[in-house]
């Protein structure tokens, strides 16, 4: 089966984030769609996550549905002796770059919607952190067809 506009950027996504090679703060991140939950104590640091959100739809007045889908990325990464809040924000600003690097051929536009530090070390004395941003993708597909564009 054919996949769906949607599909395709979604997958256009990750393998740009596998692909980037600029990474110095996050240092050969393996990258994950769909998964959320990790052990540090088992799974190979850092991760990046690729989780696609619930998009918002509306018609155009030319025949086609625009789109707007919510991607939430983000990065586990283990802080061994760097203070966490600056690796964090190194890291964000990596997630960011890479994030936006590269716009799928599907998609009008893909636009930064906030990001930050997720989650600090614990009181149990945790060295890792998670940082992550939403990206917003815009793209179109006619009406009732999410796997074509045929009107613009």
């Amino acid at each position: 089966m054919a996949d769906t506009l949607r599909e395709k950027i979604i997958k256009h996504i990750v393998a740009t984030l596998e692909s980037y090679g600029s990474y110095v703060a996050i240092p050969a991140p393996e990258v994950f769609r769909g998964q959320e939950l990790f052990d540090p104590d088992v799974d190979p640091l850092p991760v990046i996550t690729v989780m696609p959100g619930v998009e918002e739809a509306e018609r155009s007045r030319y025949g086609s549905t625009l789109c707007t889908m919510p991607v939430d990325i983000s990065c586990l990464i283990s802080f061994g002796e760097n203070n966490p809040s600056e690796l964090g924000e190194a890291v964000l600003g990596e997630l960011i770059t890479a994030a936006l690097s590269s716009l799928p051929a599907d998609a009008e536009d893909l636009e930064y919607a906030g990001g930050g530090i997720l989650e600090y070390p614990d009181q149990m004395g945790q060295r890792t952190l998670t940082a992550g941003i939403v990206i917003n993708v815009k793209y179109e597909t006619d009406i009732g067809d999410p796997y074509n564009l045929t009107t613009t």
